[in-house]
């Protein structure tokens, strides 16, 4: 154990009870939070929620620099299996958004905190646009009471 696990069950907490209030309040759809924690600088793995898929420090450090755009090149050659879009303004951050190619429905966040990057996987069961949206909104928001917290 390296003492950053309650980080990631911090982040899933945030991000689940901000999404599950836009459903409660006639929003999208169910979802399914993943995450990984690690130096933003380097990428190396601090954390991890159980059964996230394993990603190279090194392309993890890649999509940290990208999430601020400090370095475009993801956007060309991805990690597989990921295709990333844009990097998102925020209101407590920027977020690199993209998708698994292979899972339907699957979406992939990152950002940055002051010394972290968080990678999210989330699995959204009715995935359109709308689901997106309060996946992103519900990240972003998670990513801010990190930062609010000392991360």
């Amino acid at each position: 154990m390296s003492g950053w696990e309650g980080w990631i069950t911090f982040i899933e907490d945030c991000c689940k009870n901000r999404s599950a209030a836009d459903i409660a309040a006639g929003g999208q759809s169910e979802a399914t939070w993943m995450f990984r924690l690690g130096d933003r600088d380097s990428g190396a793995m601090w954390a991890a929620s159980p059964g996230f898929p394993t990603i190279a420090d090194g392309d993890a450090a890649k999509m940290s620099s990208a999430s601020t755009g400090d370095d475009m090149s993801i956007f060309g050659a991805p990690p597989p299996p990921y295709s990333f879009m844009r990097a998102v303004d925020c209101d407590t951050c920027m977020v690199l958004t993209g998708k698994d190619k292979t899972i339907p429905g699957r979406m992939c966040y990152v950002s940055r905190t002051e010394t972290a990057v968080m990678i999210c996987l989330v699995d959204i069961a009715n995935i359109n646009k709308g689901a997106e949206g309060n996946a992103l909104d519900a990240f972003s928001y998670g990513i801010g009471q990190v930062k609010e917290n000392g991360v």
